[in-house]
């Protein structure tokens, strides 16, 4: 492992057109506004530091962002099918007023890793998943600044275990969409958050 200090970025996609409903796996462009907000956002933390390695969820609206900036920026992209968004199952797609109305606590649930779906991942499953995809990657990822384009979901995971947190606590770090959460991590000590920032573009 790598005991040289690195900076984690977890950049979240932009805003999608999701049109009220529950987007898990469906494979959802970014809106206009979506791809403003993550170019701002790669501006700023690209000024931060030089970007050395990046990954990306497979979703267009991650993956289709992260290989235009990896071209450009000549860096090694891994596209991680484990940083996909948790798979809701049947509930995928499905009205978010009809889900309050039928499951008025899911959100909660969710948050507390308690939600179970038939026929959707489960949330441990899904934690088991990113975190095994974040250990094969960084045991390939090298340089000082790491990004990773991914999912609130993902996101929070990855908070909760780096920062020794529940998920229910990590949730509560809101990063928006087209936002980042940037950390500091040196192997073997406990990871710092250094930076929270939100999208100029609305």
């Amino acid at each position: 492992m790598n005991m040289h200090p690195y900076t984690l970025t977890l950049l979240r996609h932009g805003e999608i057109d999701h049109g009220g409903t529950l987007v898990g796996r469906r494979d959802l462009p970014l809106t206009d506004t979506g791809l403003l907000q993550m170019q701002e956002s790669w501006q700023q933390l690209t000024r931060i530091a030089p970007v050395t390695a990046m990954a990306t969820s497979p979703l267009a609206r991650c993956r289709t962002f992260s290989v235009a900036q990896a071209v450009t920026a000549a860096v090694p992209l891994v596209v991680e099918e484990r940083f996909a968004e948790l798979d809701f199952g049947p509930w995928d797609g499905r009205p978010l007023s009809k889900l309050a109305e039928e499951a008025p606590d899911w959100s909660r649930r969710l948050a507390e890793g308690t939600l179970t779906v038939s026929g959707a991942e489960t949330v441990e499953a899904f934690r088991t998943r990113v975190l095994a995809g974040f250990t094969a990657w960084m045991c390939s990822a090298r340089g000082s600044h790491r990004v990773l384009v991914t999912h609130g979901g993902v996101i929070g995971v990855l908070l909760a275990e780096l920062l020794d947190l529940s998920l229910e606590s990590a949730r509560l770090i809101n990063v928006p969409r087209g936002g980042y959460a940037q950390l500091s991590i040196l192997s073997g000590h406990p990871a710092y958050l250094t930076r929270l920032e939100g999208p100029c573009a609305a």
